[in-house]
């Protein structure tokens, strides 16, 4: 057995971002544990692990890993009344969201005493994974060597959909189609979703966050960063909405607390959802990352965060309301200047510069496998310097849009009444008949976190980062706007304008939001919301946004197949696919 399976199970993201480990390290691998290499289950036993390929995950649900869950982040059922053991930072947005100025769950903690007393985490979902099926050939069928980067790009999200389609039946279910090793496999993930989910315990943030953001992402952790959730169904057992009818979920498995604790040497595995790494990644990715994004968005999070706090200090309203949009933004902002940090110190740009300029000079390699090299990284090169045209512009079209900002809720709402009027299968996938479900649940917890001042803080920052944009990159709808004013005239004009942006729109109240969500795209327009007219302005470049994405995930898509092989053998290690969201 595993002396603490809690432990190892809810060790919860793995942030392994680049690089590779050193000798010295202790083994590593992104692997599903649904499909672990025989070679990778070995090397374990011999390491300690005392569970076979069926106690690790098995499709009758009675493996470790089958405990494990998403609830927007890695969780674990540890109990057979389905309470959920997960972090504080995850359970976060439920406590913000049943908190005022005067019931603080943020600051004081919620403990349900009793089942009665546990309440709705709104917004909150769980997934149980219930396996994979290999869909490689069915989603290559649909491609060929001829088609562009755009073409390649949909020809894959159409197959995508036409795969997912057939396999989502029966209430509950819920599929993706994810790839890995940057395209060349693809595999279809079904998983139960439970729609009642609710808080238990959530300790004090003087717990839960303690030694705040300074202490985050650093090892050893001091925090107590944990906290209780549970998932619940219809009484005859099957997914339901919040019912006080509804009953505990009832796992086939559940991890068991070791009272034993840990010894030196035990073995111990990490099972859960890590979200996004990048580890095949050529120089110019690299130096994308290292020379633009993550100093840009360093710059843009301290602004952001700086608006957020002195909106906090001047309203406690604003400081519960605006609480988990500073957390969210401030952990990506500790994260980057880790990254940063980590890129400059281990010089991981110029590194993999060198190690590219060997794999073009080795004497080794025959000259149609040193043309192979040369083509693709020509190709890498190439495509990135596309990409940096319009890559500032996109980075705040990005930030301006991001789910809790006025502007993308009503963005949201106005592509809504644009996307309904498509056949469902020629929709964007987020505004498919499936998401709608989500997409008005999420429009619906919006007024939860919403501060007006605050938001009107970041766009109007926004709005002058935009302004300031290189010819090439400007965003047409705040030129127009805007007009060429400069200096006090500008601050005039913007003041007036956010004025009356923010004076006449109903969006900030759930009712008249889903209200709108509802009607058609003439009647929606004839509404004269000021903020969905904005919305309507900022669509069209939006979409060539969305667009410019797309080409690059393309031809991303052709290339990084091929690079991953080269790496692999450069590095002379087995290849394991980047996280992607699924279960490793």
């Amino acid at each position: 057995m595993i002396r603490s399976a809690a432990i190892a199970v809810l060790s919860l993201c793995i942030f392994m971002f680049f690089g590779f480990a050193t000798p010295s390290c202790a083994a590593e691998g992104m692997w599903p544990p649904h499909d672990l290499p025989d070679e990778v289950l070995l090397d374990m036993q011999n390491m300690g692990l005392e569970l076979d390929r069926e106690g690790i995950w098995n499709e009758k649900g009675t493996g470790v890993a089958n405990a494990v869950v998403s609830v927007g982040a890695t969780g674990a059922f540890v109990s057979a009344d389905g309470l959920i053991l997960t972090n504080h930072h995850v359970a976060f947005g439920a406590v913000q969201r049943i908190s005022t100025s005067d019931k603080n769950y943020i600051e004081e903690g919620f403990l349900a005493r009793s089942p009665e007393d546990e309440v709705p985490a709104y917004g909150y979902r769980t997934y149980i994974f219930l396996g994979s099926e290999d869909v490689t050939l069915e989603i290559l069928s649909a491609l060929h060597d001829s088609m562009s980067p755009l073409d390649r790009y949909n020809a894959i999200e159409r197959k995508t959909k036409e795969i997912i389609a057939e396999a989502e039946s029966g209430d509950g279910i819920y599929c993706e189609v994810k790839a890995f090793y940057g395209g060349a496999r693809y595999m279809l993930d079904t998983y139960v979703r439970l729609r009642d989910v609710r808080v238990v315990y959530v300790p004090s943030r003087a717990i839960g966050e303690y030694g705040g953001d300074i202490d985050n992402w650093m090892w050893p952790r001091h925090t107590g960063d944990f906290s209780f959730l549970r998932a619940y169904v219809g009484p005859d057992g099957r997914p339901a909405d919040y019912s006080e009818e509804n009953i505990p979920y009832k796992p086939k498995r559940y991890l068991k607390i070791s009272e034993e604790g840990l010894e030196e040497g035990d073995f111990g595995f990490i099972v859960g959802f890590p979200g996004r790494t990048a580890r095949y990644l050529t120089s110019y990715g690299l130096t994308d990352y290292e020379d633009f994004l993550l100093p840009q968005q360093i710059r843009l999070y301290e602004g952001m965060i700086r608006l957020l706090e002195a909106e906090s200090r001047a309203d406690p309203g604003a400081a519960v309301r605006v609480a988990s949009r500073m957390k969210g933004i401030n952990n990506w902002l500790k994260k980057n200047r880790g990254l940063l940090e980590g890129f400059r110190r281990f010089r991981l740009t110029e590194n993999q510069r060198k190690v590219e300029e060997r794999m073009l000079e080795d004497e080794g390699a025959s000259s149609e496998d040193l043309a192979w090299r040369r083509d693709l990284l020509a190709a890498h090169e190439n495509l990135y310097l596309q990409h940096d045209l319009y890559r500032m512009k996109d980075l705040l079209m990005d930030l301006m849009l991001s789910r809790g900002s006025m502007l993308g809720q009503a963005l949201t709402i106005y592509k809504w009444s644009v996307e309904k009027e498509k056949p469902d299968m020629e929709r964007d996938p987020d505004y498919m008949d499936r998401e709608i479900i989500n997409l008005k649940r999420k429009l619906g917890l919006f007024d939860m976190g919403y501060h007006e001042r605050a938001d009107r803080a970041l766009l109007e920052m926004l709005i002058r980062e935009a302004l300031v944009l290189p010819a090439g990159q400007r965003m047409r709808v705040f030129d127009d706007l805007v007009a060429g004013r400069s200096g006090a005239s500008l601050d005039t004009f913007l003041a007036v304008f956010l004025d009356e942006l923010y004076g006449n729109t109903r969006l900030a109240g759930t009712e008249e939001c889903m209200r709108m969500f509802d009607l058609s795209h003439d009647e929606l327009m004839a509404e004269g919301d000021y903020f969905i007219a904005l919305a309507a302005k900022f669509h069209v470049e939006n979409e060539e946004r969305l667009e410019r994405e797309k080409v690059f995930k393309g031809a991303l898509n052709a290339l990084a197949p091929e690079w991953i092989e080269i790496m692999a053998a450069e590095r002379n290690v087995e290849p394991y696919s980047d996280a992607n969201g699924t279960m490793r």
